[in-house]
């Protein structure tokens, strides 16, 4: 007995074939895992897949489509279309005959499964199982197709006997490794073993195995020609992948990913081949929770696994480190092609966000300026939206103030979860700084002028949330064109403000236009903060235009307290005009050597471009991990293997052969690393910098020790000169470019005895000695014009430039003027010129409505889904392709009135008007289906991750991360002018993982939403982690619940409560639906909270757990009240993010507890991640919106269906009551009474979880649980089955194969929780 292969078209071309070379292959044609199974005895084989392989796992791979198994054998129900009933295996078949009928099919071929060849008197020759034969005809079976070919005798010439099986030999090359033939044999194994009864229950959900099919090329991939290119340039293009993405779950060398359970490339060992093709495979295919990575084209592939290769294996866990051979590549798949070109377009670059955009960014690296709830401004005009400009304006709208001011290329730097999908980091702004407050209040109290900071302190000393409304209050943004005006409230002072931009020769002067409505007490205004010390000079008699001049520098002679390098200074050389020419560690040899000293990782010395960014091809010899090592940005680095962080003296060395690559690393005399680095290009403008390189680079940059005598040679030292030196005897000026003698007393310049007089300075970090450069102080010009009278400049010693105004009794215009750097005399011809020409704005001609900003309506097709079934997916189509390159991946949506429009959100923080919804059919009179059209139009923009809506009375009411926006239209056309903030209690941090999830509001008007926590850290606000109660006037927040750990939604029920999902993770074993009512604790230890109590009984027990096969990420619940849904009218419903999916949820109260389970509709996945669903009143169909933004198996960028019922039969567990060893399900439709009866059409099991701090958790003390008794009931609807020993467990899955009243198939699994039976 033997497993027999389905044969595609593909295939039974190579039955053709195998049928001219013979019946066995030649060992040199056989993959070099088929050589290896062979000459492994089979024995070992099968003990290795009793106690490593996965049964599950096989289950799953012997499904898959592109394996093809399923085609020709039935392994539950079913017929056997070309092969043996694998349920109905012979118990006798020995693993040795299971183990060969995969290797060797055709060495024995079961009797009624021979291939028979029948040539005609035409000529032509048939294959095919033979089906009947009689003298006046013959049946055969095509096995490609499957379809009954009938042949009359008379037509036949022979018929021959194959000794062929139709399985052909080298179907197991398309496995990936031996570990996946173990979990293919385990699961045979198994099913022969327990024959249908264990076939139903390991069979997969159709989601674990349903793919897209590989696109064609990968058939004709040159793997061994991509493997042999693989150089330098491949390793950057690889490390920028892994850090953008793969880093997320899989982490660094010291630090996990945000997914504890994936590989850890530095010491973990692969499950699924570590040689580059199986690493190749598995990002094809996926293996286990590592899904297929589909975006990838070959090269992408490839380029990421040479970097893993090469930084995480080949120095950290060599054990894993495949050496590629040429009888390596000679065995490999052969093919011609590379496949496509990688995209060089980013789409979160390509992007026309709008004139602005709301979002976290910080300004430096140090942490002392963060906007959590920062407005980004383009002020330069053109088109694109603000990431096409160059300059730009924060404003942080907790606090009020302008964060900052720049200029420049890029806008930020794109690291993000909502950009390039980078976890735990935030984007920060590049280019060139102009101007930056701090964080803190942007205005001073209005009752005593004090700008002492009374926002919630966070647990990590932060201050977070908004300033209080008594103090600061942001009421909204007017969008007028490419303007923006603020609206906001200074204690009872209303103002409006709008930034803008002039350019003065190449000096961008930056404008702030205030409308400040009468003012009952002072007003001050922080206008800039500006680093070092500086004086404050008028430039006009009346005070208005000042300018900020920094003190006269020390001379070079004057000594400076302190030594060299204590973490806070370090020493920089300007290597402009032919002095940089004088200093290559590109193209030529070269020795950097040094004398220190330290007890930390530090950075000695570094060749970087100005500026506070590591970049491709800088150059850094440091200390990491206490080993001297030396790095070239975005090619590679070489270590030694000596500590050196000890506090002693010592002289260490990089010295580099350019002919031939090669550098060695040498401590105190004695070679200490070698290896071979190429520089990739050759690069300008690069400064020196001895005792810091870049504050992103490495992790620890700053030195804080002892460095003297550091050397620069362009050359290389001989083993006998560095021996030499450390002996104090090498006496050689040779080819010496620069000696720095940097012992004694730090002072301002630091003198060069080299031959170039490369002079350095010496220069200062932040006070905290963080890594984040200090821009040196220039000139600052500072001015207001227009209704001035009274307005006054201050500044206070910490260097904050502050505008204040007296009491006014009406309201006032005026213009407030910042630019950087501008010598006096300029500055004074600027402010002649401006107060004769300039005017204030009036800002009340920009917030009536502007002119339209998007006219484009566009036009996609809704596509109708014709099915027998009792659901059809109605695909919306949404415009993907739209002139503003926008992603479309939909967040939320609800209807208006009359229920032909929707607004729908997006992630990247547009609203949609969808129009067209009326005109969708209820019922198809066609068989094939239909189709309409659908408008789509862009109506607002800008948003900051939006992933709720909500409309009331006309209104829509947006929940973004940091606010409930609601969104006007002043002026009729149809887009947004004003965007209200209902309510900004939001407490943001700059963490990745803080969702605002979900939108709902009850019928005494108050709002709800979900607030995610950190991820796998500690809550730093009280909102982490929560469920959020927002009072009908927007005034008020109130903590609902907490203990939440990824919250995706809400459902509010009838009777108060909610329904609220988690995810798996910290101190979450399992993902769970959560039934929340007020007051409670749901388990996140991580959460900010008093609760010290880490056991299960102290938190709220879920409604179910759910494992990850089964739901990876559950997503927003919701109730079925809609009589178009005929029986499932009432049902309570899940959505699937992870997996695309929709569920019912059959539950049932025992006491005070909800207890119950999840079963899957029976449609096909979505292919992206669904989010949110509404009923629509007028249809009263589903309507679902989705996207794929984080992990998710469904990868399309958005989605928006109609999931419609059709009044089919449907047979779904609507009811799930557990008792004293009974479990009844009712069902939506009526049963078969003869297939409810028979206790083999059911299964159970039963496995705990363990609750911890790790993240998630294994299964254990799985077993089955017998059925010894069906019952149907007199509806028919409803089975009770009798389970001995029942009790109540965490997890539970039942499966069930029944047949409805019309003989249709009735199959399904449940996964499900049982708290009691009483």
């Amino acid at each position: 007995m033997r497993p027999i292969r389905a044969i595609s078209r593909f295939a039974f071309v190579i039955i053709i074939f195998a049928g001219l070379l013979g019946s066995t292959s030649s060992s040199q044609e056989r993959s070099p895992l088929e050589q290896q199974l062979l000459s492994e005895a089979a024995t070992s084989i099968a003990e290795d897949a009793r106690e490593l392989g996965d049964a599950t796992r096989g289950a799953v791979l012997f499904h898959q489509p592109w394996l093809s198994c399923t085609q020709c054998h039935a392994v539950t129900d079913g017929d056997e279309p070309l092969g043996p009933h694998l349920g109905k295996m012979d118990p006798a078949t020995t693993n040795e005959q299971l183990i060969m009928s995969i290797l060797e099919p055709s060495r024995e071929i079961k009797k009624g499964y021979e291939t028979t060849l029948v040539e005609t008197v035409d000529g032509a020759t048939l294959t095919g199982l033979l089906v009947s034969q009689s003298k006046d005809q013959i049946r055969l079976r095509d096995p490609s197709t499957q379809r009954l070919l009938t042949l009359p005798t008379e037509d036949i010439d022979t018929i021959e006997a194959s000794p062929l099986s139709i399985m052909p030999n080298g179907l197991i090359a398309q496995l990936n490794s031996r570990q996946q033939f173990l979990d293919l044999l385990a699961y045979l194994m198994e099913i022969r073993d327990g024959g249908l009864a264990r076939a139903r229950q390991l069979q997969p959900l159709p989601s674990q195995y349903a793919s897209q099919p590989l696109p064609e090329y990968e058939a004709q991939i040159d793997h061994a020609g991509m493997l042999g290119t693989l150089d330098n340039e491949a390793y950057q293009r690889g490390e920028a992948i892994y850090q953008r993405l793969c880093v997320n779950c899989h982490g660094t060398a010291s630090e996990p990913g945000s997914l504890p359970t994936s590989l850890k490339f530095a010491s973990g060992k692969f499950k699924n081949g570590h040689d580059p093709f199986s690493m190749y495979q598995t990002l094809t295919r996926g293996f286990g929770l590592m899904v297929a990575q589909r975006w990838m084209v070959p090269q992408q592939k490839y380029d990421v696994i040479h970097y893993i290769r090469e930084s995480y294996l080949r120095e950290h866990n060599p054990d894993q480190y495949f050496e590629v051979t040429d009888k390596y590549l000679a065995e490999l798949p052969k093919g011609d092609s590379r496949g496509p070109e990688p995209s060089n377009i980013e789409p979160w670059q390509q992007m026309d966000y709008g004139p602005s955009l709301i979002g976290t960014f910080e300004i430096g690296n140090n942490g002392q300026n963060f906007a959590y709830k920062g407005n980004a401004i383009r002020l330069d005009a053109g088109p694109g939206g603000v990431a096409s400009g160059r300059d730009w304006i924060i404003y942080d709208l907790d606090t009020m103030r302008v964060a900052a001011a720049w200029q420049g290329q890029g806008f930020v730097d794109w690291n993000g979860i909502n950009f390039n999908g980078r976890h735990g980091i935030h984007p920060r702004i590049v280019g060139d700084l102009l101007f930056q407050n701090l964080t803190g209040p942007g205005w001073a109290g209005p009752d005593d002028q004090s700008f002492e900071d009374p926002r919630f302190v966070g647990r990590d000393d932060r201050k977070y949330g908004p300033l209080p409304r008594d103090w600061a209050h942001y009421k909204g943004m007017y969008s007028h064109g490419p303007d923006t005006v603020l609206k906001y409230t200074v204690g009872e002072t209303e103002l409006m403000e709008m930034p803008s931009m002039k350019r003065m020769g190449d000096t961008a002067v930056i404008l702030r236009h205030l409308h400040i409505r009468p003012n009952k007490t002072p007003l001050v205004l922080q206008v800039a903060h500006l680093p070092g010390t500086t004086t404050l000079e008028p430039l006009v008699n009346d005070g208005t235009f000042v300018l900020s001049q920094p003190e006269q520098n020390r001379t070079a002679d004057d000594q400076v307290e302190g030594p060299w390098f204590d973490g806070k200074h370090y020493v920089s050389v300007n290597l402009d005009g032919k002095k940089g020419s004088k200093l290559n560690l590109y193209d030529k040899d070269f020795t950097i050597l040094a004398r220190i000293k330290t007890r930390k990782d530090g950075v000695i010395f570094a060749k970087t471009e100005p500026g506070p960014k590591w970049v491709p091809d800088g150059k850094a010899l440091f200390i990491r991990g206490g080993r001297l090592t030396y790095d070239i940005g975005w090619v590679g680095a070489v270590s030694g293997g000596t500590r050196i962080d000890d506090h002693r003296w010592h002289t260490v060395a990089a010295v580099y052969e350019a002919e031939s690559e090669k550098l060695e690393l040498w401590v105190d005399g004695k070679r200490d690393g070698t290896g071979r680095l190429t520089p990739s290009d050759r690069v300008s403008k690069h400064e020196v910098r001895i005792g810091f390189s870049a504050p992103n680079f490495p992790p620890k940059p700053n030195f804080e020790g002892a460095i003297e005598d550091v050397h620069f040679y362009q050359r290389t030292l001989t083993e006998e000169e560095l021996v030499a030196f450390e002996t104090s005897k090498l006496d050689s000026s040779q080819a010496l470019i620069a000696h720095w003698a940097l012992n004694g007393q730090r002072q301002t310049t630091a003198p060069d005895s080299g031959s170039h007089e490369l002079v350095g300075k010496s220069q200062q970090l932040d006070k905290e000695g963080d890594a984040s450069l200090v821009n040196s102080a220039s000139p600052f010009l500072a001015g207001v014009l227009g209704d001035a009278e009274g307005v006054t400049w201050s500044q206070d010693g910490q260097g904050n430039l502050r505008l204040e105004f007296p009491i006014s009794d009406r309201t006032r215009q005026l213009t407030i003027y910042h630019a950087t750097d501008v010598e006096e005399s300029v500055a004074k011809d600027w402010v002649s010129q401006w107060r004769e020409d300039d005017e204030p704005m009036d800002l009340t001609a920009k917030v009536q409505g502007g002119p339209t900003r998007w006219p484009e309506v566009l036009e996609t097709t809704a596509h109708m889904q014709a099915t027998n079934g009792p659901f059809a997916v109605d695909v919306l189509d949404y415009p993907e392709d739209n002139p503003w390159f926008c992603r479309m991946r939909l967040t939320g949506f609800d209807f208006f009135e009359g229920g032909n429009a929707a607004a729908v959100a997006d992630w990247d923080g547009n609203i949609w008007l969808v129009e067209g919804l009326n005109d969708l059919p209820e019922r198809l009179t066609s068989s094939s289906g239909s189709t309409t059209t659908l408008t789509w139009k862009r109506i607002a923009s800008g948003l900051f991750q939006p992933l709720g809506v909500k409309i009331v009375e006309g209104q829509i009411y947006v929940c973004c991360r940091d606010q409930i926006c609601i969104l006007h239209d002043l002026n009729g056309d149809g887009e947004t002018d004003w965007y209200q903030n209902f309510n900004n209690d939001h407490q943001v941090t700059d963490h990745f993982h803080e969702f605002a999830m979900g939108l709902q509001r009850d019928n005494d008007g108050n709002f709800y939403y979900a607030k995610s926590a950190r991820h796998a850290l500690t809550a730093l606000v009280p909102h982490h982690g929560t469920l959020l109660k927002v009072s009908p006037d927007g005034k008020s927040t109130e903590i609902l619940a907490n203990g939440f750990r990824a919250a995706n939604g809400v459902c509010l029920n009838p009777d108060g409560s909610f329904f609220v999902t988690d995810q798996e993770g910290h101190w979450n074993p399992k993902n769970r639906i959560n039934w929340v009512r007020p007051g409670g604790f749901y388990g996140n230890m991580f959460g900010y909270h008093n609760v010290t109590d880490s056991s299960d009984s102290a938190m709220e027990q879920p409604l179910c757990w759910i494992t990850n096969s089964f739901d990876r990420s559950p997503s927003e619940l919701l109730w079925a009240d809609t009589q178009r849904w005929g029986p499932l009218n009432g049902v309570l419903l899940n959505l699937s993010y992870g997996y695309g999916k929709v569920y019912v949820v059959p539950h049932e109260k025992k006491g005070n507890q909800l207890q119950g389970g999840m079963c899957e509709l029976p449609i096909p996945q979505f292919p992206t991640g669904t989010m949110r669903g509404r009923f629509r009143p007028e249809d009263g169909q589903l309507y679902l919106c989705g996207m794929f933004a984080w992990a998710g198996t469904q990868h399309q960028n958005g989605g928006f269906y109609r999931l419609r019922y059709t009044g089919e039969a449907v047979h779904l567990p609507i009811e799930l009551n557990a008792d004293p060893e009974t479990i009844r399900l009712t069902f939506s439709g009526e049963l078969d009474e003869e297939a409810a009866q028979q206790l083999d059409h059911y299964s159970i099991k039963v496995w705990d979880l363990k609750r911890t701090a790790n993240y998630g958790s294994k299964h254990y003390n799985t077993k089955e649980l017998q059925v010894t008794a069906a019952r149907i009931s007199p509806d028919r609807r409803s089975v009770e089955l009798t389970v001995p020993g029942l009790q109540p467990t965490w997890c539970m899955e039942i499966r069930y194969s029944l047949r409805g009243s019309e003989g249709e198939p009735v199959n399904g699994m449940i996964h499900n929780t049982i708290h009691s039976t009483e």
